[in-house]
């Protein structure tokens, strides 16, 4: 499956907070993957030179960008059966959601889900109870709302439990 991913650039002390969080509250993708946002779901690998292309057009057409983490949110994720914290973007959502868009123009849109519309988050924890990501203490971040930049695009691959980089595409300046 592959995947297009943007790791947010956070002040140094904010970028361990998020890190030491995420390890305590959900281990495995904080092994996986560092602090990001997802913009397209794992699609087929059929799709590599479609998704490639439109993260290089995307790429090259969108400036690099602040984004904003207002608030926290308990979902429950349907595809993994889990409950997550989700840091949800206030300013910067726009581009987004706009991004995610974008990227989905082609046949692999196909494998959008459209019974689960797209919010613009970052997952800090997972579990699979209720009552146990209810009683995270997300106040060990520090105070909301924090920032980061948005300055590349990444398509990658997860194989054999590893994260792989395909193509990384800077924004434009």
């Amino acid at each position: 499956m592959i995947y297009v991913l943007a790791y947010p650039e956070f002040e140094p002390t904010l970028a361990e907070r998020l890190d030491a969080f995420r390890s305590q509250h959900e281990p495995h993708r904080a092994s996986l993957v560092p602090p990001h946002l997802t913009f397209v779901f794992g699609v087929h690998d059929t799709h590599q030179e479609t998704i490639a292309a439109r993260v290089e057009h995307v790429s090259a057409q969108t400036h690099a960008f602040a984004v904003e983490f207002r608030t926290t949110e308990i979902e429950f994720d349907p595809f993994e059966s889990r409950y997550k914290i989700f840091l949800q973007c206030g300013d910067g959502g726009e581009k987004i959601t706009a991004l995610h868009e974008q990227l989905y123009e082609g046949p692999h849109r196909a494998e959008l889900s459209v019974e689960h519309p797209y919010r613009p988050h970052m997952t800090i924890a997972t579990h699979e109870k209720r009552a146990a990501i209810e009683r995270v203490d997300v106040s060990t971040l520090g105070e909301l709302p924090v920032y980061g930049h948005v300055r590349a695009l990444e398509l990658v691959r997860v194989t054999g439990g590893k994260l792989n980089l395909i193509r990384s595409a800077p924004l434009a300046r």
